[in-house]
């Protein structure tokens, strides 16, 4: 497929997924009830829905970077195919939580700070694009008030880098991280495990979640203009890969001597 053509499909998908429309459930079973959890600092609304019941619990983050929108695809995917085989999970879905970002284009909300850079992690630093304290914004605030609701076992974030497609990790996440790396490699061999991203990450999201909680933590970097199809299939079978290896290592641990 050719990057205008990637460019194309990616774009319709955008269009038909912007906030208040309709997704489809899984199986074509209707409508997506998504519900509205707040609204950011310009008004838009942010919502999310509850798929699924069972063991994990998994809070997906649709999008935090509203200048990387290949998280559009996988979200549509992850509604639309569901996940395959299907894990017992309760999935805590949210489709955007930085809508005036995206609706602008630009990494941060709409007021430049990073909502992946606001959080009360124990390495947060004040500056212009961080906020001038921990949860300044709207959208941190109330991606917050949800894990704190929810309790995730696994918090997935999705996002893109010119270097990906590849994930990140942090707090107990290891084995999860390399099951969806070898997961969506089946169909893109370039996924792989990147544990360091490489430069400081003040006051992220990972950091607080994943170092300071110890909630396993996955970053999902896509690669920028990331085939959607590819996209959504490497997503769906990550996670459900992913979602897979917790259960496993829950119980692995749960039978090992002096438990």
């Amino acid at each position: 497929m050719t990057p205008l053509k990637s460019l194309s499909i990616l774009l319709s998908i955008l269009a038909s997924c912007l906030p208040g429309c309709e997704a489809t459930r899984p199986s074509g079973h209707g409508p997506v009830p998504w519900s509205v959890i707040g609204t950011s600092r310009e008004g838009r609304s942010i919502e999310a829905v509850t798929l699924g019941a069972g063991s994990p619990r998994v809070l997906v983050v649709g999008g935090i970077h509203g200048n990387e929108p290949e998280h559009v695809p996988a979200v549509a995917a992850l509604l639309d195919r569901g996940l395959h085989p299907r894990p017992r999970a309760t999935i805590r879905l949210i489709r955007d939580i930085n809508p005036d970002g995206g609706a602008a284009g630009t990494r941060g909300n709409a007021t430049g700070v990073d909502i992946n850079r606001n959080w009360p992690a124990s390495n947060f630093q004040p500056a212009a694009t961080h906020g001038p304290e921990p949860m300044s914004e709207p959208e941190t605030a109330i991606l917050h008030a949800q894990i704190m609701a929810f309790k995730p076992d696994l918090l997935v974030v999705l996002h893109s880098i010119a270097s990906g497609p590849f994930v990140n990790h942090d707090g107990p996440a290891e084995h999860p991280a390399r099951a969806f790396a070898e997961a969506a490699s089946t169909t893109d061999p370039r996924w792989h495990v990147r544990p360091s991203m490489g430069y400081a990450t003040p006051g992220s999201l990972g950091t607080w979640a994943g170092v300071d909680r110890h909630i396993p933590t996955l970053t999902v970097e896509f690669d920028r203009g990331h085939d959607p199809r590819l996209a959504g299939v490497a997503f769906v079978d990550g996670l459900a890969a992913a979602i897979k290896a917790w259960r496993s290592e829950q119980a692995a641990s749960a039978i090992r001597p002096g438990r």
